[in-house]
């Protein structure tokens, strides 16, 4: 019979206890060399949705814009995009603006964030489901031709971690500009304009873009001039016109200061006032680059005329010529110019006005008048500018 020894039996059990060891470490091995495959191809793909890759927490799966707010929004305010899939680190979303039907205020093509028309805005607040973002826009300053320039009808485009979504068109409002004086009170487009005139004048002011009349903000324009607000009422086309986005207005009468120092750019012998013209867009703080125009130092002036009037020499007092018109007051002065016989001299006197300037009463100066002889009778204005004919008048004896 063959024995074992105790001694060769434990060398057995602990041979088969190494071997057996051998394979579990061989198998630890393996496995942790996975683990270690597997958090190294992590590592290497941020985009992993893996719920387990640390460097990405919160996986997206999908990006989707279901609703822009407010409806419509002006270049440089804040939109709010609604949706899911984006991320609540700033820097992780992407947002960019494209397919305007057009970029009015004259943009160019390096107003634009890249070669394809894309504008990048900024993200300035973000969750899960929204993103609140800037809308891009250049400013008057910014711009070469001093106009605010930005995108009218976009798509907003999100991209989140390579995940991208399209949202529908964003109503945006453009920034006003003043285009030109269209037509002034004065009789002449470019010339300048005359307070307290009846006539509107005519404003063009574009820049608001496709949305300004669905949104109401074509009504709520105003003009801003010498500090005063004046209303404007928006002329309906009804074809082509030479004054597109037109708005009429009236200067007022107190805007008429009486400068005699400083000349009208374009009509000669007038003098006007250099002011400011800034069309603002009322309850915001939207409003154009100002533009600045000639308004006449004077009111609208009118007065009656007469044919001839004929007065003795020898009367008692000094006999009156009313007139009736507006802005009289600015007449001290009625001139009565001799025409025709020698010895005639002129006369002159300072007529008295009612306090509205709607009357003008001149009484004739008989003592520096000659028996028969004719005067023309004018009015001086506070300039010295001598009125056209008011009417003839014979002295008798």
């Amino acid at each position: 019979m063959k024995t074992f020894s105790a001694s060769s039996k434990s060398e057995d059990s602990f041979a088969k206890v190494k071997y057996g060891k051998k394979i579990i470490f061989n198998l630890l091995g393996l496995g942790i060399s996975l683990v270690g495959l597997i958090g190294c191809a992590e590592e290497q793909d941020p985009n992993n949705p893996n719920t387990n890759n640390p460097n990405n927490p919160n996986p997206i799966v999908s990006v989707e814009v279901t609703a822009t707010s407010p409806e419509f929004i002006f270049w440089g305010d804040e939109l709010t995009l609604t949706g899911k899939g984006f991320s609540t680190k700033l820097e992780d979303n992407f947002v960019w603006l494209k397919n305007e039907t057009a970029a009015f205020g004259s943009c160019s093509s390096d107003n634009r964030a890249d070669s394809t028309g894309w504008r990048k805005a900024t993200v300035l607040r973000a969750t899960a489901t929204s993103l609140t973002i800037k809308i891009p826009y250049k400013t008057a300053s910014e711009n070469s031709n001093n106009r605010a320039c930005g995108v009218i009808n976009p798509n907003i485009s999100v991209t989140v971690n390579g995940k991208t979504a399209v949202s529908e068109k964003v109503k945006l409002l453009g920034i006003p500009h003043i285009r030109e004086i269209c037509y002034s009170n004065s009789g002449y487009k470019g010339a300048g304009m005359i307070p307290g005139k009846e006539l509107e004048n005519q404003i063009s002011i574009p820049g608001v873009g496709l949305y300004g009349a669905s949104s109401g903000i074509d009504k709520k324009m105003k003009l801003l001039v010498n500090g005063v607000y004046l209303p404007l009422t928006k002329v309906e086309s009804t074809g082509p016109t030479n004054c597109a986005d037109s708005y009429k207005f009236v200067i007022p009468i107190e805007f008429a200061n009486g400068n005699c120092a400083t000349a009208d750019p374009v009509l000669t012998g007038r003098f006007a006032n250099m002011m400011d013209f800034v069309a603002v867009i009322d309850g915001t703080t939207k409003s154009s680059e100002k533009l600045t125009y000639p308004v006449s130092s004077f009111p609208d002036r009118s007065y009656s005329t007469f044919t001839q009037r004929s007065f003795s020499y020898s009367a008692a007092g000094n006999p009156e010529i009313v007139l009736t018109g507006k802005g009289l007051n600015w007449y001290p002065e009625a001139r009565f110019s001799p025409q025709g016989s020698t010895g005639c001299t002129l006369a002159t006197i300072g007529p008295v006005h009612s306090e509205s300037g709607t009357k003008l009463t001149i009484l004739v100066p008989l003592a520096q008048m000659q028996s028969g002889c004719s005067y023309i009778l004018t009015l001086v204005d506070v300039c010295g500018r001598v009125s056209n004919q008011v009417g003839q008048v014979t002295i008798g004896a």
